[in-house]
């Protein structure tokens, strides 16, 4: 019910508001995507405080701003992605080979915050939280994290590896949420991660387009287990490692803090 009632707003703005927008305004490709991008962001909120309010019929608490927990968990994404990008970096399998500055990077940039939005608040506001509420978390935990890394297995460049490492960053991102019960705890974390990602001029789940923007030009070599090739280094070995030590740790604290919801 929930996801329908989201998708039928996105529906109305994406095929209904924007295409009148497109035939009375012109528009140029940047602006298209850009009034694209921020008006579905906009329905998703809508269907999402509708479903929130006339269905659930409760307040919604998990969009609470809190700056100190929003900022640890920008610099704790930062931080994890970076143990693999410098390793590479230092491993020299991936090089610098000039430096283009951010005037490109700042649409791709945009686009990036309002792609995380919109997958936080499906992935993680609607679809594990509903999934939480009547199967309690372990049980949300494996669906939905499955599920996210089986739909990311539409990108480019995807292997058997990508639905181990996907699957494992959207249990993450699901127990930083159970964690702090606060979807912008968990936007600021994934945004932080995919933002280094870019800015580092690595490949961005898939994303190999993005890296003619990217501030950083690079280069990459190596065996794709370790630079994890062209889907990024999201699919590295060492950023497997690094998630699942920060995914058990994460789940233990938020156990011991009896976060979890026991069916």
């Amino acid at each position: 019910m929930a996801l329908l009632a989201v998708t039928a707003c996105v529906a109305v703005y994406r095929f209904g508001i924007m295409t009148l927008l497109q035939r009375i305004i012109t528009l140029s490709d940047l602006q298209i995507t850009s009034l694209r991008r921020i008006g579905v962001t906009a329905s998703l909120f809508f269907g999402y405080w509708v479903i929130a309010k006339y269905y659930e019929r409760r307040i919604i608490t998990e969009f609470t701003f809190r700056p100190i927990d929003i900022t640890i968990s920008a610099f704790f994404g930062i931080s994890l992605i970076g143990i693999t990008l410098l390793s590479l970096y230092g491993l020299n399998n991936y090089q610098v080979l000039s430096f283009r500055g951010f005037s490109l990077a700042l649409p791709i940039m945009g686009m990036i915050f309002l792609g995380v939005i919109f997958e936080e608040v499906v992935f993680r506001g609607i679809i594990f939280r509903l999934l939480e509420k009547h199967a309690g978390t372990v049980k949300a935990l494996f669906a939905q994290s499955l599920l996210f890394g089986g739909l990311h297995m539409f990108n480019d460049s995807t292997s058997a590896v990508t639905a181990i490492s996907v699957t494992l960053i959207g249990a993450f991102w699901a127990v930083i949420y159970v964690y702090s019960r606060n979807l912008w705890v968990v936007i600021a974390n994934h945004f932080a991660w995919n933002l280094t990602i870019f800015i580092a001029g690595a490949p961005l789940s898939g994303q190999e387009e993005w890296r003619l923007s990217a501030p950083f030009e690079t280069s990459y070599q190596g065996p794709t287990w370790l630079t994890g090739g062209g889907f990024g280094p999201e699919d590295s070995i060492i950023n497997i490692l690094v998630i699942i030590g920060a995914l058990v740790g994460l789940a233990y604290l938020a156990r011991q803090r009896n976060r979890f919801i026991i069916e």
